[in-house]
């Protein structure tokens, strides 16, 4: 059977009021900017896998805080979902989501077909970080963000590129500052993940990545906003998603 490599991750976070690009916690592959704008390329609703969430376990009219907003398509409310389910109970999201995942692997294959970089030993270091956190403050959908995201979400995935350079060259925190004003913010991206979850579970484990920055950014208590934007187009990978943070996110009039 042909084996594929898991899909690529990268993840940037800036803190505090810094604007260098030195804090960059982890760029998996280098992307190369281009000419082209960075306006939003108008699409459809997505094509994603839909994931179950067991409301007698989940308190969905607390976690879900993006279900009623106009501006996400549902795929990517159900990432800011599944986020917030790994922040306000990392222990129980792990047991039900992450550790099922031991049992595929064979060596560094999973479930006969995924190539990792760490096999096993890195879904178990996940499961105890996880196990190891206190519960963090829900996380609410930004506007501004999620603009931010679907930015680079929509047109880098026109091309074969992959990083957090935009096709106009800017950077995550160019993009954010045309939607608003922040004191801390950061960014995930992943490609070639149709399902919300497995997004958010692979950002988690962040295989292959030594900082585990995009663990970091998903677990980050100083972050309190989100948006997120998801594309089921890429050159490559075949689909994107652009997750952005923020602590506070002062939105433009």
């Amino acid at each position: 059977m042909k084996k594929s490599i898991l899909p690529i991750l990268t993840s940037i976070i800036l803190l505090a009021s810094c604007e260098s690009l030195d804090n960059l916690v982890s760029q998996i592959v280098p992307s190369n900017s281009s000419n082209s704008t960075s306006d939003s390329v108008k699409i459809k609703q997505p094509r994603y896998t839909k994931d179950k969430v067991d409301s007698t376990i989940w308190d969905l009219s607390v976690l879900d805080t993006a279900r009623n907003v106009e501006y996400l398509f549902e795929v990517e409310k159900n990432v800011i979902l599944e986020m917030n389910m790994a922040r306000s109970n990392p222990k129980k999201y792990a047991e039900m989501y992450i550790q099922p995942r031991t049992k595929r692997f064979n060596g560094n294959l999973y479930n006969d077909y995924f190539m990792t970089n760490e096999g096993v030993a890195v879904v178990n270091e996940c499961i105890k970080f996880m196990n190891n956190q206190k519960p963090l403050p829900i996380l609410n959908p930004s506007k501004g963000l999620s603009q931010a995201a679907k930015d680079h979400a929509s047109t880098q995935c026109l091309t074969d590129q992959t990083g957090h350079t935009g096709t106009d060259g800017s950077d995550p925190f160019v993009r954010m500052k045309r939607y608003g004003t922040y004191t801390t913010a950061g960014e995930n991206i992943a490609y070639g993940t149709t399902s919300a979850r497995e997004i958010v579970v692979q950002l988690l484990i962040d295989d292959g990545v030594k900082s585990r920055g995009h663990r970091k950014n998903i677990m980050n208590k100083s972050f309190t906003t989100s948006g997120v934007g998801y594309a089921d187009k890429h050159k490559t990978y075949g689909s994107e998603c652009v997750i952005t943070y923020s602590g506070t996110f002062t939105e433009k009039e």
